[in-house]
């Protein structure tokens, strides 16, 4: 049997910080809950992990163990006030858990001592969270995590990707890098146009038809004029390399056809393309 929650008056104040942003790479602060009276932010870290826990097995004293994935904020922190008034792990746990309940979330597991595990929904999102306090509690960490996909930042282009993309899906978007507002392919992006050779001589049936686009800064007629360049430029550079242009078409289409939001600057980058479509 769990052991009867502290009274409120053992509690230390405990504060929910409604206004912070979800997830936000900025300096150490403290991430939906204030830290303790006394203590301060000793080391942060944010980024894609993992995190473990622990819920109760039904009729046994065991735990099953469950590995989330996605967005984690590791916070430690270090005692700063006299050391007599420090208090105890087990009332720090006991004020983040009457935290997590005022948020309606639910105590998953704890070993009434020095950790707990929890879970609870803030705007809309899911979290996962666990609190643990070092033997002396001149220490503590708080762990939460949205379970989320991780973002892929690496991206294998070469010419058997593009030829699958194509057969299998009749299009895919390539990131080609050009100069800002203009039409001139950077010079790391030559190896994407060999990889689009490569594929075309691989196979010499294959007709396609370069489509540009951008996302929706600036005027709408400026943007499907630059998308018809660079669509143009990439056609060009093709040519250059020894495909025969009848076997190829370009066009522009602006910010009409988006695939993200273009409301972050991650969905303007996503938008930002020139799309390889396969002519039947």
């Amino acid at each position: 049997m769990k052991k009867a929650l502290l009274g409120l008056s053992l509690l230390l104040p405990l504060v929910l910080l409604l206004a912070l942003p979800a997830w936000a790479a900025e300096k150490p602060k403290d991430f939906i809950f204030r830290g303790m009276p006394d203590y301060q932010i000793t080391g942060q870290s944010r980024n894609f992990e993992r995190l473990t826990i622990n819920t109760p097995k039904p009729e046994s004293e065991e735990v099953i163990e469950t590995i989330y994935e996605g967005n984690r904020v590791f916070t430690e922190y270090g005692f700063t006030g006299e050391r007599e008034e420090m208090p105890s792990p087990l009332q720090i746990c006991r004020n983040y858990q009457s935290a997590v309940k005022n948020l309606g979330g639910e105590i998953l597991w704890d070993n009434d001592n020095n950790e707990f595990h929890a879970s609870f929904t803030r705007n809309d999102k899911q979290y996962y969270m666990a609190v643990w306090v070092y033997g002396t509690p001149t220490r503590y960490t708080v762990t939460i995590l949205e379970p989320t996909e991780m973002k892929v930042d690496v991206e294998i282009i070469d010419a058997d990707t593009i030829l699958h993309k194509l057969n299998k899906e009749g299009h895919i978007a390539l990131y080609i890098n050009f100069d800002t507002g203009q039409a001139t392919i950077k010079p790391e992006s030559q190896e994407t146009i060999d990889e689009i050779v490569a594929a075309l001589e691989s196979e010499p049936q294959l007709q396609v038809k370069l489509e540009g686009h951008t996302d929706n800064v600036g005027n709408a007629a400026a943007n499907k004029k630059l998308s018809d360049d660079r669509a143009n430029a990439v056609m060009s550079a093709i040519v250059a390399a020894g495909i025969d242009q009848s076997r190829l078409a370009a066009e522009g289409f602006g910010l009409d056809k988006p695939i993200a939001d273009n409301g972050t600057e991650e969905g303007r980058a996503k938008n930002r393309r020139v799309e390889l479509v396969k002519v039947e």
